[in-house]
């Protein structure tokens, strides 16, 4: 699987979706063509070749302690806030103490958010699996896909929503680590 940040070279060119390219309609056919597995999906070197239409060399990097261990370019494109709703870095790397514990405290609500809305799907999920142990795996493998299928636009939502945060807390460069700035 592919981490945030990646890139492709292709012909000494870098390539990387960005939220600008993700609004277009390429993007957007992009967007439809990931479907549920979007939000994982979007941050990697298939989509990328896929968007631009090109084969080249994968690179990744998630180490953020440093700006020098990416490319003039893709610093440039974080720091502009370009890959809001494509991932987030590690945040006690790029973000102050103060502003990391801002990001966390705020985030604490939205993951107890999903959770009460996950809590009746789960105990409905329970309380159909009980009754199946005989004929167990078949229909729990039916209930699994249920459960799974309306958890995740909830997931997808909390992450959409700290992702946001993140990206929010960030575009002010008081809140950002040194190496940042």
């Amino acid at each position: 699987m592919c981490e945030f940040i990646s890139w492709v070279e292709h012909e000494n060119k870098l390539y990387y979706l960005t939220a600008n390219l993700l609004n277009t309609k390429e993007g957007r056919d992009l967007k439809k063509f990931l479907g549920t597995a979007y939000s994982e999906d979007i941050k990697g070197h298939g989509a990328i070749e896929r968007y631009f239409g090109i084969k080249g060399k994968h690179h990744e990097c998630t180490y953020f302690s440093s700006s020098k261990n990416f490319p003039a370019e893709i610093v440039k494109a974080l720091k502009a806030g370009a890959f809001r709703g494509i991932g987030i870095p590690d945040v006690s790397q790029v973000l102050t103490k103060k502003a990391c514990a801002d990001y966390e405290s705020k985030c604490a609500p939205l993951y107890a958010d999903y959770e009460s809305k996950c809590a009746p799907l789960y105990a409905d999920y329970r309380s159909k699996c009980a009754p199946l142990y005989a004929d167990y795996r078949s229909k729990r493998d039916a209930l699994d896909a249920d459960y799974e299928s309306k958890r995740a636009p909830l997931y997808a939502d909390y992450e959409s929503k700290r992702d946001d945060l993140f990206w929010d807390i960030f575009m002010d460069k008081k809140n950002r680590a040194k190496v940042w700035k």
